[in-house]
């Protein structure tokens, strides 16, 4: 091998390993981020329905207002953010509510971004919640989340 290869081998393949990592970092961490938008997301939803007699939301627009309504909604809590990072099937949930259907579809809520890494089975949780009434951990009831907004308006982090 010529000494002009190899120098050029020591060169690259470091700068090669290295923006691996740093995209596998870069990955993961908005898998992360995506991961917990979406049990925030099956949290909001399971708070939706439990002020709704039941009913699941139709659209991104009938969430707006429950963003305090879970721990687990990362910075910034708004429900745009969660819904650039995931995407719920609205139809699978009404059809599952109304009984034309028997089980949700496995990604009724699914990341959109980063590594899908799934720890999370939001499919499972929904069912729950519609069949047994059984919501899930982190998704707060009307009055807790409106002391959370209290806080987070009145003593805002900066």
């Amino acid at each position: 091998m010529r000494r002009s290869t190899k120098r050029t081998l020591w060169i690259i393949v470091p700068i090669v390993v290295a923006a691996t990592f740093v995209w596998i970092a870069f990955a993961v961490r908005r898998g992360l981020v995506a991961a917990y938008c979406e049990w925030g997301t099956t949290c909001i939803i399971a708070s939706y329905a439990e002020e709704h007699g039941g009913a699941p939301p139709a659209t991104w627009d009938d969430l707006v207002g429950y963003e305090y309504h879970t721990q687990y909604l990362p910075t910034p809590r708004t429900i745009e953010y969660a819904s650039s990072h995931v995407s719920v099937d609205f139809q699978a949930l009404a059809d599952f509510h109304a009984g034309r259907i028997d089980h949700l579809p496995s990604d009724v809520i699914q990341t959109t971004r980063g590594l899908d890494a799934h720890w999370i089975n939001p499919k499972d949780q929904l069912e729950r919640y519609f069949r047994d009434g059984e919501r899930p951990h982190g998704s707060f009831n009307r009055e807790y989340a409106d002391t959370l907004r209290c806080y987070a308006e009145t003593y805002p982090i900066d």
